[in-house]
């Protein structure tokens, strides 16, 4: 992950920021990496997981057979799980060397979405795959991204939080890409999908909505885009009980 990710890194919750995006999602990405065959490799696959985070795909892997290369550039709740299946390294895809010709499988999840150099990125994973080896990338399409019922409030904030992510190079629509970059890196066997989800706030994976406008919220406010009136009725909303249409995570897959 880049040295200009848009969230404070430091926010003092950042952990279950990252269990509710692991709640919501891992499940899927654990469906769909059986299917392509992990659990079935003779001698297990070599993997490399981009933007490691919280970790908790990299012992699912190891329990399939794989061994794991987990890079990000804050590495703070990957390296408990370094073991002689998982080798935590701390990398910034944007500029550090990777790995050519030597993984199975490379899986990235909300990720390239931040980093403006993200066509360039990818080239870069797909040439870290050995023949055969698969490109995962998943990455939101904020589109359909709402709170249930009509609260001008809510909307003001989301439209400006997802404006002062634009300001570093985040796109909120790149998951509607995923799937042409990958083809156009020479990728086969391309294909993609989208899932979402509606959630309220009794769910786990509530929390990363909810942190994610905590960790940003000062900031937004500091950049003149919500008034802090703005941004204490959103925090009033979000202790509420109230129901939440996620993005979709759009998944795109490829084989070099």
């Amino acid at each position: 992950m880049s040295r200009d990710y848009v969230y404070d890194q430091a926010f003092p919750e950042e952990r279950t920021r990252l269990a509710g995006i692991e709640s919501l999602w891992d499940p899927g990405t654990q469906a769909l990496l059986d299917e392509l065959g992990i659990s079935r490799a003779e001698g297990g696959w070599h993997c490399l997981e981009v933007g490691a985070g919280g970790g908790s795909l990299l012992q699912w892997m190891t329990g399939r057979g794989a061994t794991v290369v987990a890079i990000d550039i804050d590495t703070r709740f990957i390296e408990p799980l370094a073991s002689d299946t998982i080798e935590v390294r701390r990398v910034d895809i944007r500029t550090d060397e990777l790995p050519r010709g030597e993984f199975d499988l490379v899986h990235a999840r909300l990720v390239l979405e931040h980093l403006p150099e993200r066509r360039q990125i990818l080239d870069r994973l797909a040439a870290a795959l050995r023949p055969g080896g698969w490109l995962v990338i998943e990455d939101y399409d904020w589109t359909a991204f709402g709170f249930e019922g009509a609260d001008a409030r809510l909307d003001r904030v989301t439209e400006a939080i997802l404006s002062f992510m634009q300001r570093t190079g985040f796109e909120p629509h790149y998951g509607r890409h995923v799937v042409a970059d990958l083809a156009a890196a020479g990728l086969t066997e391309v294909r993609g999908e989208g899932r979402a989800r509606v959630i309220d706030s009794r769910s786990a994976g509530f929390d990363f909505f909810r942190l994610s406008f905590e960790s940003l919220r000062g900031a937004v406010v500091s950049a003149g885009l919500i008034s802090p009136e703005d941004a204490n009725a959103a925090a009033a909303a979000f202790g509420a009980d109230i129901r939440v249409i996620t993005p979709i995570m759009m998944v795109g897959v490829g084989r070099r």
